[in-house]
């Protein structure tokens, strides 16, 4: 059945608003976010010019960007869409000039509802040349477990990688996630990078550990991407991950094999070119793949580029220069704005010549990607070429602003624009229009090698900018962090990440700057516990405070204290001294703001343990500090320590009314987390007063506000354990034991021993009421020694559980069998419980 909202063709594309989908010969292309709606603003305008003006009114609604947005989104179109389709008319805006075809609407596809969002990134261009790679690099899938495309720099190893994942994406149900390594430079890391690609909140140290044991039960194709510089560090953990998940196929890039057990190797080589004594045609250069390569990426760039017959022999000779690497071939292609094919190939032939020592004969492949990336290097105005150098010590994506800043350019911001929009023409950097304003990045190859052309002077200062630039970035996300909905925060601040890890890693390197890095780990905080990071958080952190010194100021120390308490559940071991540390340094700081978030921090932890009549004054001076304050995600968590004291102390009818407050508040703020944490809060609350149904009610629509992703947060997995308990109280059994295993196999991989803790006595109670008396007393008596070491009083939902549980084992088992088991209990270490519970209940994940 069609859709009523019209479709779009021109040229090879097809347009279709209603899934907001590019489509190039069937197969998805960008642009995506922002670049989407220029693109569609100036077609279904394309009967006449439109003012810049009205296209960042209509692009970017209701926020000032600057005018350099607009001009790099337009070159990022047009590199997609080649020359010839949108016009300049100078002064006046951008018009839409292709012939456009307009449907009636737009079909859906086969026996399919609108596609979900992609987990991989859109490709910016179509894959030429490589069919026969594609088909078997997908029977090799079939077939073997761990892939790896090997091939040389620029030869199109993680293109083809990710149409050969996009096009087997049906046969992995679960998910297909992109572990880019090429960022990374300590082989450490991987793991890390691995468990960030698949949105895993890991609060421990053991990353390889839980990404293993969150795969275990999937069936998901995992890319790990750019593997050639952590080869050991890659073919463990795949290994690792194969070996503990069986529903699991890794395809892997590099320039070498893994070596790697199982590994299968699809060796990638250049595009196809004519015999060298072969006669090439004008009508026949296509028939060749690198040829067919560089035409589609000149008309790019001159939409009128037609060859004769004369030309296509000099194209021909270009491509066997590059030796038919794609990347060598979309560096050259560019500069036919300025060459002749002719020029452009005798210029080739005179820089390699001298390269090779005199060599007429087609050189290494690496050679010939080095050579090429530096005649394009020397091709560029010396502004351009400057600032490229100072860019590649960023590891991740930027904007313009960012370049301006680490670069120590004084130059304004649109002119930097209009330089890396030159660099986006020349193919030395990647555009990503998907988010809120543009993006880029370097292609590793290109990153390395104008890293080696960085002078040292000039790289130590432009990595020391990049740190003060992350301090100044990563500090915005901080202050907005409290009054910022949830996805515009992420879409805003999220990229940075591996540009802090990178920064981070300088400060506290051999000829780093501590201090510095002690002040940027400071407001990092957010940034990497928001983004599912809380371990490598922790460890950064740690880090930071080692190397406090007398120096260092006392809201820097603070920020430091609150940090690592923040993302300590409450009542784990150490968090209680790091609140207080944090309120006596915000105390000496004369600090407000952060005196009243340190309270009520260290007013949760005593509430946690139960010593509510201290916690009292500290959120009595907490209000005073931020009770007047505008509505913030800061007030929503005093108001639910609040609300949990109230409850601790028995006065649900002054808790209930805070919660309302609370939650209205997270409504008006968009902070679906917070929104979902009061919810849960809300819950319990009716649960302790019988309303069963309610509460299930209430749990249940708070994590399915958060959507998949969300609901992996450590945040929220105590909803996720609190829902097990009301589905066991109302005789629920099938549905509670799903999900008390289910949460127990989370908590276990997120590292969040409370949270094990509560499902295990899920799991014992479950046990007990379908005859496992020993497995469930056992339970109980681990449960009962590590409650009683914990010092915490347990929630209403959990308590319910035990109570019920002690009941239960008490009417089956006489007093010494109990006393005994209990005893045994005890004694187990908690992978020993967990082992107990998953024989207890054999459909819990392993």
């Amino acid at each position: 059945m069609a859709d009523a909202t019209p479709s779009f063709t021109f040229g090879p594309y097809r347009l279709i608003p209603s899934r907001r989908a590019l489509l190039a010969e069937e197969q998805e292309v960008a642009p995506r976010g922002r670049a989407f709606d220029l693109l569609l603003a100036l077609i279904e305008r394309r009967d006449r010019v439109v003012t810049k003006e009205e296209l960042l009114a209509l692009v970017w609604p209701g926020r000032v960007v600057e005018e350099g947005n607009l001009t790099v989104h337009v070159a990022g179109l047009r590199k997609l869409l080649g020359q010839g389709v949108i016009a300049t008319l100078s002064g006046r805006g951008y018009r839409f000039v292709a012939p456009v075809h307009e449907e009636a609407g737009a079909p859906a596809a086969p026996g399919q509802a609108p596609p979900s969002p992609a987990t991989l990134p859109a490709p910016l261009t179509r894959l030429i040349g490589r069919q026969e790679d594609l088909d078997r690099l997908q029977a090799w899938l079939q077939d073997a477990r761990l892939v790896t495309v090997v091939g040389a720099g620029g030869v199109g190893k993680t293109r083809l990688a990710l149409a050969a994942a996009e096009r087997l994406r049906d046969r992995f149900p679960d998910g297909t996630w992109l572990a880019d390594l090429g960022t990374q430079e300590d082989p450490a890391l991987v793991p890390k990078a691995v468990a960030a690609a698949l949105g895993l909140d890991v609060r421990g140290g053991a990353f390889l550990a839980s990404t293993t044991l969150w795969l275990a039960k999937r069936r998901g194709l995992l890319l790990l991407d750019g593997c050639e510089h952590l080869l050991q560090a890659a073919a463990e953990a795949a290994e690792a991950i194969l070996r503990g998940c069986p529903g699991i196929t890794i395809l892997a890039t590099s320039r070498e094999p893994l070596r790697a057990e199982g590994e299968a190797l699809h060796r990638l080589s250049p595009l196809g070119l004519a015999e060298p004594e072969a006669e090439v045609t004008a009508e026949g250069l296509r028939a060749h793949a690198a040829a067919a390569l560089f035409l589609d990426r000149a008309r790019a760039v001159r939409g009128d580029f037609d060859p004769g017959d004369a030309e296509a022999a000099e194209i021909m000779a270009i491509c066997r220069r590059l030796d038919g690497l794609p990347l060598a071939i979309e560096l050259a292609a560019p500069m036919l704005q300025a060459l002749s094919p002719a020029q452009l190939r005798e210029r080739l032939d005179r820089r390699f010549g001298l390269l090779a020592g005199g060599r007429r004969t087609a050189l290494p492949r690496q050679q010939t990607l080095q050579a090429t990336i530096a005649w394009s290097f020397e091709l560029l105005e010396p502004s351009e070429l400057d600032l490229l150098l100072r860019l590649s010590v960023f590891s991740g994506r930027w904007t313009a602003e960012a370049a301006g800043f680490v670069a120590g350019d004084a130059r304004e911001e649109d002119e930097i624009a209009r330089l890396i929009a030159g660099l986006v023409d020349k193919s030395l950097l990647q555009a990503d229009l998907s988010g809120p304003e543009p993006r880029y990045r370097m292609l590793d190859a290109t990153r390395f090698y104008a890293g080696e052309r960085l002078p040292a002077t000039e790289g130590a200062a432009a990595r020391r900018r990049l740190a003060q630039w992350l301090t100044r970035s990563c500090g915005q996300a901080e202050a907005d962090w409290p009054v910022m909905p949830d996805e515009a925060w992420a879409e805003r601040h999220g990229a940075e990440r591996d540009n802090l890890r990178a920064g981070l890693a300088w400060a506290f390197g051999e000829d780093g700057d501590p201090a510095l890095g002690i002040t940027l780990a400071s407001v990092s905080g957010e940034l990497l516990g928001e983004l599912h990071a809380t371990g490598e958080l922790m460890a950064w952190f740690d880090r930071a405070l080692a190397a406090v010194t007398e120096a260092t100021s006392s809201a820097v120390a603070g920020q430091l204290w609150l940090g690592r308490c923040g993302w300590l559940s409450a009542g784990e071991p150490g968090a209680p001294a790091a609140a207080e540390r944090a309120v006596a340094l915000f105390r000496a700081a004369g600090d407000g703001f952060g005196l009243g978030r340190a309270l009520w921090h260290q007013a949760l932890q005593l509430a946690a343990v139960g010593d509510c009549a201290a916690a009292d004054p500290l959120l009595q001076e907490a209000e005073a500090l931020l009770g007047d304050a505008a509505e913030s995600k800061t007030l929503i968590s005093l108001r639910r320590v609040q609300a949990l004291v109230q409850a601790r102390r028995g006065r649900p009818d002054r808790a209930r009314p805070i919660l309302d407050a609370a939650s209205a508040m997270a409504e008006r703020l968009g902070a679906r987390r917070d929104a979902a944490l009061v919810a849960g809060d809300i819950a319990e609350l009716l649960f302790a007063a019988g309303e069963i149904d309610a509460a299930i009610a209430m749990a249940e629509g708070a994590l399915a506000a958060l959507g998949p992703v969300k609901s992996r947060s450590a945040w929220v997995q105590h909803i996720h354990g609190a829902l097990a308990s009301y589905l066991l109280a109302k005789g629920e059994m099938a549905a509670a034991r799903r999900l008390a295993g289910d949460r127990l196999y989370a908590a276990r991989i997120m590292g969040i021993p409370q949270e094990v803790l509560s499902n295990l006595e899920r799991a014992g109670l479950i046990a007990a009421l379908e005859g496992d008396a020993a497995a469930a007393g056992r339970l109980l008596g681990h449960s009962e020694a590590r409650q009683a070491a914990r010092r915490a009083p347990r929630s209403p939902a959990s308590e319910m559980v035990v109570a019920r549980l002690r009941r239960t084992l008490g009417d089956r088992l006489p007093a010494e069998a109990l006393q005994r088991l209990t005893a045994e209990g005890a004694r187990l270490s908690e992978e020993q419980a967990i082992a107990e519970a998953a024989r207890a209940m054999p459909s819990m994940p392993a």
